[in-house]
């Protein structure tokens, strides 16, 4: 049995870096959109049925906006790029257009509409209490198709080790 030597050691070491980086890209939800839309749907059905008895005009607008959200939510992604970030196995997130690097922090969720990310910045090794306190938390969230399924369950895998 022969050992071979490997000579370029921090070829690998980069190599090894690297693949552990994402970069997600993130879309214009067309969720989002249709979830304001059928709140705004429910609040115009409910103002029209309480101030006048027109039921059958009401009926006609819900299943007449519900086909039309339907139609929104099922057609094809192809808006562009609006943000971008690099995500790490470890949770550090670097934004696209801002030098600051982040950390997730334990307290970051997954829905099956999205991923609520909640943030720290990563110089400031601060207890959660304190991040509490000082308000440093950076918060944002992320509709399920405002990236590739690829992307959220590597989000979603990242969530659920912090935790």
């Amino acid at each position: 049995m022969k050992f071979v030597k490997i000579q370029n050691s921090t070829l690998w070491c980069n190599l090894y870096s690297n693949a552990s980086k994402y970069n997600v890209n993130v879309r214009k939800s067309r969720l989002k959109l249709a979830t304001y839309g059928l709140l705004g749907l429910i609040l115009s059905l409910i103002l029209l049925v309480n101030f006048t008895y027109y039921y059958v005009l009401a009926l006609v607008i819900a299943v007449i906006g519900l086909i039309y959200l339907c139609f929104l939510v099922n057609v094809k992604h192809t808006q562009p790029i609006i943000h971008s970030f690099t995500l790490t196995e470890s949770g550090d997130i670097h934004l696209d257009k801002n030098p600051q690097r982040y950390q997730l922090v334990q307290v970051s969720r997954v829905s099956f509409i999205g991923c609520w990310l909640i943030m720290v910045p990563s110089e400031s090794v601060l207890s959660q209490r304190s991040i509490v306190v000082n308000h440093t938390l950076k918060q944002f969230f992320i509709f399920k198709d405002s990236i590739s399924e690829q992307d959220f369950s590597r989000l979603a895998r990242v969530i659920k080790q912090l935790s």
